[in-house]
């Protein structure tokens, strides 16, 4: 209030000489010849002790604001003389019981398919007709699709064609392999049978050479025909396997136009891995292509779920590695039943993901009713061990401090 009152009266002292003089009263300076009043020291004490008292007052109430609160949630006792005079305490007490107790590790994954297939074109075509569509039941080496087999079946016939001509050529029976014997070939056998006549011809003029009963040049053109025919039969033998290899070319071009032929019809896979009993079909869950569309190879053409049994993928803690094991029953939650599903541990990966410390374990869930769907949501529980006679207490006796039960 002095301050607000100095701060409206900027020169009080001013004013003051300004009032009549009063005949006891001396003669007042002016006030430019005094300094500027500070605020006294008896004000400042004052305002000081004000704050301290408000800040002492607001801290014991919070204090007791905090104790009522926490006195709230105690239990109430007798006072220490009722205690010291022999009175009795009410506690509240329970039997420590013995029960069965199963113990489990809880995780969350996705189900998945059994086997999930995107079926995809080897060939450049079009389709020409699709025998299944969205949510048919295919089972395995089924005919999905097929493309125009109008270009296939000419390349086909083309390079049948040619292997004709070739075995023809040298007259063979069949398309011989490296170990076929090429001497019963006509060439072949012309070929030796000159070179024998050559042979024998020298053969007998040979022992004429010491009679002189033969010339010279005689003799030398006998020996030069035999070495004639030797290499003739030797060429023919080379000739023979060269067009051998050709068939075999020809024949292995003929196999491709099949194959070529053969890609052209879609057809389900036949799973090599055990599904188990009655789990070996299909069911189309998307299909890409329409009648009449041009596809390319590695163009996509159906997508194939094996879904009578499913695999649940679940991401286990490292801290669990221990405990799970294959064969385990699992019990399995999900958002579109309201019973739960049993299942089975079937895989355990023998590494852990570095990035989530988790290592993945799959779970075969039975689905032969087909009420679980691949891609969905599941809750599950690994049942890990089990306790004839485990001691237990009642809830209300456990309390929490900092994350620990105790």
């Amino acid at each position: 209030m002095a301050l607000r009152w100095l701060e409206q009266n900027e020169n009080p002292i001013e004013k003051v000489s300004e009032a009549p003089m009063m005949d006891h009263e001396p003669p007042l300076v002016p006030a430019a010849q005094f300094p500027a009043v500070a605020p006294s020291r008896p004000f400042l004490l004052t305002m000081v002790a004000i704050v301290v008292l408000l800040l002492v007052s607001f801290g014991g109430g919070w204090w007791f604001a905090t104790r009522q609160a926490h006195q709230h949630d105690r239990i109430a006792l007798p006072p220490t003389e009722a205690i010291s005079s022999g009175e009795k305490t009410v506690v509240t007490t329970a039997a420590v019981t013995y029960r069965p107790i199963q113990r489990f590790v809880e995780a969350v994954g996705t189900l998945h398919g059994f086997e999930e297939i995107v079926l995809s074109s080897k060939q450049e075509g079009r389709v020409v007709r699709i025998y299944h569509d969205l949510a048919s039941v295919v089972q395995p080496g089924e005919l999905l699709l097929e493309l125009d087999p109008v270009d296939a079946q000419l390349a086909y016939e083309q390079a049948e064609r040619a292997v004709q001509m070739e075995m023809a050529k040298w007259g063979f029976r069949e398309v011989p392999d490296l170990q076929s014997d090429l001497n019963p070939l006509p060439t072949v056998v012309s070929a030796r049978l000159k070179f024998e006549l050559a042979q024998s011809k020298l053969q007998r003029l040979l022992p004429l050479q010491s009679s002189r009963s033969v010339s010279a040049d005689d003799l030398e053109q006998a020996k030069t025909d035999a070495l004639v025919q030797q290499s003739d039969y030797q060429n023919q033998l080379l000739l023979a396997k060269s067009s051998a290899a050709s068939a075999r070319l020809k024949n292995a071009e003929l196999a491709i136009a099949n194959q070529r032929l053969i890609d052209l019809s879609v057809r389900a896979p036949i799973p090599s891995l055990n599904a188990g009993e009655g789990n070996n079909y299909y069911t189309v869950s998307e299909r890409m292509v329409s009648e009449g569309t041009l596809v390319r190879p590695g163009t996509e053409l159906f997508r194939l779920v094996m879904g009578r049994t499913l695999k649940l993928k679940l991401s286990i803690p490292e801290s669990h590695s221990g405990q799970i094991r294959t064969g385990q029953a699992v019990t399995i939650e999900t958002g579109s039943s309201n019973t739960t599903t049993d299942g089975i541990v079937a895989r355990i990966s023998p590494s852990i993901d570095r990035t989530t410390r988790t290592f993945l374990v799959e779970v075969n869930v039975s689905n032969e009713k087909s009420t679980l769907m691949p891609g969905g949501f599941a809750k599950a529980k690994i049942l890990v061990g089990f306790e004839e006679r485990a001691t237990t207490i009642p809830l209300a006796g456990l309390y929490s401090f900092a994350g620990i039960h105790k």
